[in-house]
């Protein structure tokens, strides 16, 4: 038995060996054997490395959320066997990016230095010479001297989103108008005006402009989509309204909301909310 066993070993190793010398006498002595050789191994080693991608494109997609589709999470029920677990269900209600923003949403979401750069813009545009005189400063009730030729009028910028214009916000323009013996003037704003400012605008000839007519002065110019108007709609600058200055994204101390405060600080106090600003 003993023998018997030794000599299926002794075969098999001779004939390995006897495999292994042909081999390297057909691999020293055939070139053909040896391309043949080669290409085996080549092919050898392309299907691993697609068997190895194919493996960690299947763990990918397994482990990502189909795409284009919203993921939500259900949890599922204690027992005593199982664990309180967040499992991924895909849904098949697609994806829509969030829309681009109107020009009304652009328009209120700039802050009064902003919208009177706007309408400096607007005017400039139209070929207009534009002097700025309001912001923070005590203009009397002026923003900008718009000039060309032997044409003069002063706008009165507003960037009131919630509450219309009033009747003493109109004598007050007119009170200007007067004391710079200027004969024409524009009031805008975003919100509108009482049915008294609209009357006394009328008597005194003061064109008055709302969220409408700005919109469509920037579509009649071509400005909407320009770039000038794109970075002033862009630009998370803010000036203070009391004094001129920049306004900072400050964190209350007692609840940890933000709000913007002027940068001044404590010498001008003022602030508004950052949410609607």
């Amino acid at each position: 038995m003993s023998r018997r066993k030794k000599s299926k070993e002794t075969a098999i190793f001779e004939a390995i060996a006897g495999l292994a010398g042909l081999s390297i006498f057909l691999w020293v002595f055939v070139p053909a054997f040896r391309e043949l050789v080669q290409v085996i191994l080549l092919l050898g080693v392309i299907t691993v490395l697609i068997g190895v991608a194919i493996r960690l494109l299947i763990k990918f997609i397994e482990a990502k959320p189909t795409a284009g589709y919203k993921t939500i999470y259900a949890e599922t029920s204690p027992t005593s066997n199982q664990f309180h677990a967040r499992a991924p269900i895909v849904v098949t209600e697609p994806y829509r990016p969030k829309p681009e923003p109107s020009i009304s949403e652009k328009l209120r979401k700039i802050d009064w230095f902003q919208f009177e750069k706007l309408m400096g813009l607007i005017y400039r545009h139209r070929g207009y010479s534009v002097k700025r005189s309001g912001g923070a400063n005590p203009d009397g009730g002026v923003d900008l001297i718009v000039s060309r030729d032997n044409e003069k009028f002063l706008v009165q910028c507003k960037h009131w989103r919630n509450w219309n214009v009033a009747l003493k916000d109109m004598r007050e323009f007119l009170g200007a108008l007067t004391d710079q013996k200027v004969g024409k003037g524009v009031y805008v704003t975003l919100h509108g005006y009482t049915q008294e400012a609209r009357l006394f605008a009328d008597k005194h000839g003061i064109d008055l402009l709302d969220e409408t007519d700005l919109i469509k002065m920037l579509n009649d110019s071509g400005l909407a989509y320009s770039r000038e108007v794109s970075e002033l709609f862009a630009s998370k600058e803010k000036c203070c309204p009391k004094c001129g200055e920049k306004m900072v994204v400050r964190t209350a101390r007692l609840n940890g909301n933000k709000f913007w405060g002027c940068s001044t600080f404590p010498r001008c106090r003022y602030k508004m909310d950052y949410a609607a600003a």
